[in-house]
């Protein structure tokens, strides 16, 4: 794949997430957001195709890139992560493999069904798994950087002080 066809594919995705942010009714500054997110997420699985890697590890990194930048824009715009996110992962729905699947299924062609489900179904898992740690390590950069994040757990509210910490005055020493 040529950086020319790279940048025409970042081009189409990018218009068929503004249409999808237009129809989920988003507001004007987050259709282009969400636009730029699902351009990002298409040309990252379009790169890692192109480079001969594995088709769900594409869609991983697509997705896990969508969600990252979703989870900075949503700390960076103080909105919800969902908003950008939504329109950033549609170009990588698999929806090809689903029809593909269920045309051979009408068919009778089941080895083939069955071949297209498997490829849509490792897309998907794939997608919500890069989706889910970009989403956990977003928290967890948060968390640490409020300073509520201490030691691998999440820190309490209040803190207790055991007897053997506390000084003969009552003061945690």
């Amino acid at each position: 794949m040529t950086l020319i066809q790279l940048l025409e594919a970042g081009c189409w995705s990018f218009g068929a997430s503004a249409c999808c942010a237009v129809y989920f009714n988003a507001e004007k500054k987050d259709i282009v957001f969400g636009a730029v997110l699902g351009s990002i997420g298409w040309v990252v699985f379009a790169a890692f195709k192109a480079g001969g890697g594995a088709e769900a590890f594409g869609y991983f990194a697509g997705a896990f890139a969508a969600a990252g930048a979703a989870e900075f824009l949503a700390v960076v715009m103080r909105r919800p992560a969902t908003v950008y996110l939504v329109p950033g992962i549609i170009p990588l729905v698999p929806g090809g493999g689903i029809f593909y699947m269920m045309r051979a299924a009408v068919r009778g062609e089941f080895p083939e069904a069955l071949s297209a489900g498997y490829g849509a179904l490792a897309a998907a898992v794939a997608m919500a798994l890069g989706i889910a740690i970009a989403s956990s390590t977003a928290r967890i950069i948060t968390l640490a950087v409020k300073g509520k994040f201490r030691n691998g757990k999440r820190a309490a509210k209040h803190t207790v002080y055991f007897p053997e910490d506390v000084d003969n005055q009552g003061h945690p020493g």
